[in-house]
């Protein structure tokens, strides 16, 4: 078995099957990477693959397995490779990371400033995604970090760690009925069309929960992933909107009344998210110090390796409800 034989079995996977497609991506070719399986699966005596003639459809219930461990094999390799790379403070390279339109606009221009000041020979890959795809990247570990603040749930293979609290914003147009309102309820919003997030892929969301723990339904007309093509559609008239806290600027959106949703809605948490088998390497460290300072690399390495207790695989609820909310300028 050779490592070569590994990466062209995680490369099929994650290209539907494609060998041909696998081939480009890996810069080899389709007959190459054939022979190979072929090889390995007369070496381990067993089927890898589920056929089609000579199409290749799916994995046999083995073969998941083995793909399983090879994803680990190679991740292993990878990790020695880091170690090296830290010891001898080699920081160059591409550093990963995968987040929604809010994070990636308003949280963390200034995150990225300072982190490039410190390693700027780092190529920043950022990418945007829902959670789900998200979770579908750290699984196969083609992002180093996602960060995001839906409540999805991840593989056991990745640690979600909760960063800080904020506050969601009821946005409406200057001469919106609303704005006559000192404290707007939860019944008050109700009785108005509702522009806000997609909601998750499973379960409903927490603003649905909220209305309808009040015997309320809400009339949600329009959902999106980008708070700003929200507040697009709040100015031209579609409904009030309903969006993260830092992506309401007083200064910049002086044509909507902005209103703290602090006390009709329940906080949301942002989390920062990394696959359990990935070492860590220094200016990942640096990354998560200046996106949550209060999480210190000590914190982090008793939480990955269990040390600090936890619920569920996420931080305890005590801890949770005492993370800082917050700030922008202070991510």
């Amino acid at each position: 078995m050779k490592l070569h034989q590994l990466k062209y079995l995680v490369a099929i996977v994650e290209n539907n099957f494609n060998i041909t497609t696998a081939a480009e991506k890996i810069y080899t070719s389709q007959p190459g990477i054939s022979k190979q399986l072929r090889l390995l699966e007369d070496e381990l005596d067993l089927k890898i693959f589920e056929r089609s003639g000579k199409q290749l459809i799916g994995l046999t219930a083995l073969g998941e397995d083995v793909v399983k461990h090879a994803r680990r094999a190679l991740q292993e390799v990878e990790n020695i490779k880091r170690i090296a790379q830290d010891k001898n403070k080699v920081e160059s390279g591409s550093f990963s990371l995968a987040t929604t339109q809010t994070q990636a606009k308003y949280v963390l221009p200034e995150v990225f400033k300072r982190f490039h000041a410190r390693f700027p020979n780092l190529q920043i890959d950022l990418q945007h995604g829902s959670a789900e795809q998200m979770s579908d990247l750290l699984d196969k570990k083609q992002i180093d970090f996602a960060i995001a603040s839906d409540n999805t749930n991840l593989s056991p293979d990745v640690i979600k760690i909760p960063c800080y609290h904020w506050d969601r914003v009821i946005v409406f147009p200057q001469d919106h009925p609303l704005g006559d309102l000192t404290k707007p309820t939860i019944e008050d919003i109700a009785k108005y069309p509702i522009i806000t997030y997609k909601k998750p892929a499973v379960g409903e969301s927490s603003l649905v929960k909220a209305m309808k723990a009040k015997g309320l339904q809400p009339n949600i007309v329009f959902t999106a992933r980008d708070a700003d093509v929200i507040k697009t559609y709040v100015r031209n008239g579609l409904g009030i909107g309903i969006i993260a806290s830092m992506a309401f600027n007083p200064r910049t959106d002086q044509d909507l009344i902005g209103f703290s949703a602090k006390n009709i809605l329940p906080r949301c948490t942002t989390w920062i998210a990394f696959n359990k088998n990935l070492l860590l390497r220094r200016y990942m460290y640096s990354f998560i110090e200046l996106f949550a300072p209060h999480i210190t690399r000590e914190w982090l390495n008793g939480y990955v390796n269990k040390e600090i207790p936890v619920d569920g695989g996420i931080i305890s609820q005590g801890e949770e409800q005492s993370l800082p909310m917050h700030r922008i300028g202070n991510a």
